[in-house]
């Protein structure tokens, strides 16, 4: 009997990093595709990236430009782009002006010389820049469209892969632009003051491809996609059967209060204004697993490496050792324009690579301002989080509260069941003319906890959690007070609890 299952296509990665993954492998081979966007999209850079990767590969690929841009204007403002490599041109990829074929000979002309370089030199790439231009001297739409396919049967008949580019005109998509075996748009758009690069691939036939927008970056290494983290997160895998384990924050009262720790693989939040000790709390968590030997991770936003180490230092907790040891690793990202898909690509390589077992993320604001669509945060979070719980990652993050003292704690998301099993919260209050900070487990699932709030510590030698406040009532609204005839309690405050 013969296998008369279907055969995977043959692939052309494009060597742009994310770009694959978003299609699925690459490019197939012998297929034409449209990249368009307008002018400053970055069409160019993406063609020429993929030409280099491909020769490198071995390919022979040929670079028409149908423009009146120069060949060696074109080469220049490559030679900045670390992917250019001077000793591929010309025997590993030819650039070819066809201007002047086409002007003066037409679609005809330009069609017959396309197909003698390519037989000629033996052609596995082809890129075609400048598509408008065939456009604008086109007869009619029929003879354009009649170019297009005939171009798609050479290159298909010789397994030729082709590229074309175009800016559509400004005219949205037309037939032509939907006769071609995919369709990639490229987008440039500002919001506020920030421009953002998104890629769409709208048209992928014969491939499964990630749907959606994905931001991508130019920089001097080229194009890098981010694809969604919604896309490429695991959500339907099995859950990592971690038992009864637990992830301590090494402050003895507060895991004697957590029943021995977090339980592994859960997701927690941190929850209180500024100020009230989230973020010591989460690089305590942080250290105690990477004196356990358990690979941590902290992604910051707001203080810089350097600032942060000697921040905690100066509270007695020493981060320097166990970064040096390759346990902990920091990652910082200043709160400007973060892109929210690149700090997603960095932390599905923190767990899938690095092997993280502790996450701290510090905090939701920053990805909040990340995101343009403050709807899609949560979604985002609901993908990590269900990363975290398939790999049995344990995951903390901050949130602040919108108000610092006053009766009413709101969530600054809805949702919230979604993103996390537990939620600890921290707070100052003002208690017989002294400002004392508590915390208090809100939720923890599936688990037995001590429900009291604990006076938090934070002093010279460290964090630590004292006694409940039994000299105390209504701390969570904010506005506490003593019992009636209770006398004046004396401050525990500089004091290590059990």
């Amino acid at each position: 009997m013969t296998d008369s299952s279907p055969r995977p296509a043959e692939r052309i990665p494009t060597g742009v990093p994310g770009l694959d993954t978003v299609l699925s492998g690459g490019f197939r081979k012998g297929r034409t595709y449209m990249l368009m966007g307008l002018p400053g999209a970055g069409k160019t850079i993406l063609a020429n990236q993929v030409c280099f990767h491909h020769a490198h590969q071995g390919g022979r690929v040929l670079y028409v430009t149908l423009l009146a841009e120069s060949h060696t204007e074109l080469v220049s403002n490559l030679n900045s782009l670390s992917f250019f490599d001077a000793s591929r041109l010309p025997e590993s990829i030819s650039y070819l002006s066809a201007f002047t074929e086409l002007e003066q000979e037409g679609l005809d002309g330009l069609s017959t010389l396309l197909r003698k370089e390519i037989r000629s030199q033996d052609i596995s790439l082809l890129v075609l820049d400048g598509l408008v231009a065939a456009e604008e001297l086109a007869p009619s739409p029929q003879a354009l469209k009649k170019f297009i396919h005939g171009l798609q049967v050479v290159t298909s008949l010789v397994g030729c892969t082709t590229l074309v580019l175009t800016t559509g005109g400004g005219r949205g998509l037309r037939a032509e632009h939907t006769m071609v075996d995919g369709l990639l748009i490229l987008k440039q758009r500002t919001v506020g003051a920030r421009t953002l690069r998104e890629l769409l691939v709208r048209k992928f036939r014969g491939s499964a491809h990630l749907l959606g927008r994905h931001s991508f970056e130019i920089t001097s290494q080229g194009l890098t996609v981010f694809p969604r983290l919604e896309t490429i997160a695991e959500v339907d895998a099995p859950s990592q059967n971690v038992g009864d384990a637990r992830c301590g924050f090494g402050v003895a009262a507060l895991d004697t209060m957590l029943a021995g720790g977090l339980p592994m693989g859960s997701t927690t939040i941190l929850l209180g204004p500024p100020g009230s000790g989230k973020t010591l709390l989460g690089l305590n968590f942080l250290a105690e697993g990477a004196r356990r030997g358990d690979r941590s991770h902290y992604f910051a936003f707001y203080d810089a490496p350097r600032r942060m180490l000697n921040q905690a230092a100066s509270v007695g907790l020493e981060l320097e050792p166990l970064i040096a040891q390759g346990h902990l690793e920091v990652s910082f990202q200043a709160p400007t324009e973060i892109l929210l898909d690149k700090l997603g690509a960095q932390m599905l390589e923190a767990i899938r690579t690095q092997g993280a077992q502790r996450i701290f993320l510090d905090g939701y604001e920053a990805l909040s301002r990340a995101s343009v669509r403050q709807s899609r945060v949560v979604r985002f979070l609901a993908a990590l989080v269900n990363e975290c719980r398939v790999r049995g990652v344990t995951l903390l993050f901050t949130v602040e509260t919108a108000s610092a003292f006053g009766p009413e704690v709101k969530f600054p998301m809805r949702g919230i069941s979604m993103v996390a099993e537990n939620i600890l919260f921290l707070r100052s209050v003002e208690l017989n003319s002294e400002l004392r900070r508590f915390i208090s487990i809100l939720k923890e699932r599936n688990s037995g906890y001590d429900g009291t709030l604990r006076e938090l510590l934070i002093n010279s030698q460290g964090l630590s959690v004292g006694a409940s406040f039994s000299d105390a009532q209504m701390l969570l609204t904010g506005l506490a007070r003593s019992p009636p005839g209770a006398p004046s309690p004396k401050s525990s405050r500089g004091r290590r609890g059990a």
